[in-house]
């Protein structure tokens, strides 16, 4: 039987003190002895009848107590706190302890705690946002990048290179009159974009052809660049030129993208979409624009380890996208001169909003009575494995051996209160063009 006081010490954090029953510490202690005389060696005695003062010699008293106390520790914290009801988000630190043999053990654990939220205002909010319009220009842009993945690349013979053609050369690039052999290529394969800052130059080259240019390294995405802020002499000779011919847009062309039976029903079914993701991102912003004047009204603090948490995942989410590009965390601190503890301060603000928002917004699923049902699960979980091309109870046993249907759960109740978060606050909407939404998004 524990015996547990909480005290609280500030804004969430507690110091948890737990008293456990003398028997319980002897019997700790009788089963170290009986573990420790079956695994210590020590001449003169049989493994099994060392007598326990010669192992408390043997080991060290001071040895024989922390094994003990960590362990029993590690036993009784997790009852502690299930009694106490206590919600911890960090690793607590043991501050006192008495523990000995014949007597109860009592030991103080300090840690953070989740924050309880008091009374706040959730609805009645006015959020203006922009939404964009779908319209036949919309579906005719989407058609355009759809016929590009699907166009085929012919040979460019007595031609110049374009933007939008692909082409291969042999490329040397040198820096102060150094070759650096990794960025050259003997047969280099790129596609010349509009915005290619450096390639460019190249725009009008013939086959066979050789230029020679300088590039000045001091783009964002150039900034991981063992190069960044220097000046790259480039030597390149064209070899090829390939440009895509694209599909007539037409019933046959509609026909080998699916179950369409022409061009129209294709065009219907782009807008469809079109029209769904311009009103779920519009409802997205909504949704972010009330949270931000929820936080700004109801201030509370957060417990440091849980925005060091969240700072952990988006570092971990950032590290695993730099790592596709070649890159990792490490070759930016390393090239920027950033130590770890600075790269992590970036992203405190981010990581307080969004600690900040999964509390809100779970206190306000607690308090409206939002769940999951297990009938709404079964369906996303149906919804899914049509999606996978997956059988359901192929899915739902993946899901059991990762403990993955407490992802699924959360993700379906964060969509029911984002859904009655928009319900009960009004939402207007500006209707703007394509390009008047991305200049508002720019600007702002």
């Amino acid at each position: 039987m524990l015996k547990t006081q909480v005290q609280e010490l500030e804004a969430n954090k507690v110091a948890l003190t737990v008293e456990v029953e003398k028997e319980k510490v002897n019997a700790a202690y009788a089963s170290f002895y009986n573990r420790a005389a079956r695994s210590v060696k020590i001449p003169g005695f049989r493994q099994g009848k060392i007598p326990k003062a010669v192992l408390v010699k043997f080991i060290g008293a001071d040895s024989v107590r922390e094994q003990i106390e960590e362990e029993l520790v590690q036993e009784v914290y997790p009852q502690a706190i299930r009694e106490t009801k206590l919600h911890p988000v960090s690793r607590f630190e043991l501050e006192e302890s008495n523990l000995q043999e014949n007597a109860p053990f009592t030991f103080k654990a300090v840690f953070e705690v989740r924050p309880k939220l008091g009374d706040f205002n959730y609805k009645g909010y006015t959020a203006q946002v922009q939404r964009e319009i779908v319209d036949d220009e919309s579906v005719k842009k989407v058609l355009n990048q759809v016929r590009e993945q699907q166009s085929k690349t012919e040979t460019v013979e007595g031609g110049t290179l374009s933007v939008g053609d692909y082409f291969s050369a042999k490329v040397q690039v040198a820096s102060e009159g150094n070759v650096d052999e990794e960025l050259s290529d003997e047969k280099a394969a790129h596609k010349l974009m509009e915005d290619d800052k450096v390639f460019s130059p190249a725009i009008g080259m013939k086959v066979g052809e050789t230029r020679t240019w300088q590039h000045k390294v001091e783009g964002e995405s150039e900034a991981n660049s063992k190069y960044f802020g220097k000046t790259l002499d480039y030597t390149v000779t064209l070899n090829r030129i390939s440009r895509p011919t694209l599909p007539e847009l037409n019933d046959e062309f509609a026909k080998t993208l699916g179950e369409f039976e022409n061009l129209a029903a294709l065009e219907a079914k782009v807008k469809e979409d079109l029209e769904e993701r311009s009103k779920y991102d519009a409802e997205e912003r909504a949704f972010e624009e009330v949270l931000g004047q929820i936080i700004k009204d109801y201030q509370f603090d957060v417990p440091e380890a849980m925005v060091q948490s969240t700072i952990d995942f988006f570092i971990q989410g950032l590290d695993r996208r730099w790592r596709q590009f070649g890159t990792t965390i490490q070759d930016y601190l390393r090239n920027s001169g950033k130590d770890v503890n600075e790269f992590r301060e970036t992203f405190r603000e981010r990581a307080v909003r969004q600690t900040k928002t999964m509390l809100l917004l779970d206190s306000i699923g607690d308090r409206e009575k939002i769940e999951v049902t297990d009938a709404e699960y079964r369906e996303e979980i149906e919804k899914r494995a049509k999606e996978y091309n997956m059988p359901v109870e192929k899915l739902l046993q993946t899901l059991a051996e990762n403990d993955g249907e407490e992802n699924v759960r959360f993700s379906l109740r964060s969509q029911k209160i984002r859904e009655f978060m928009l319900k009960n606050n009004q939402i207007n909407y500006d209707m703007v063009k394509e390009a008047d939404f991305n200049k508002g998004e720019t600007e702002a």
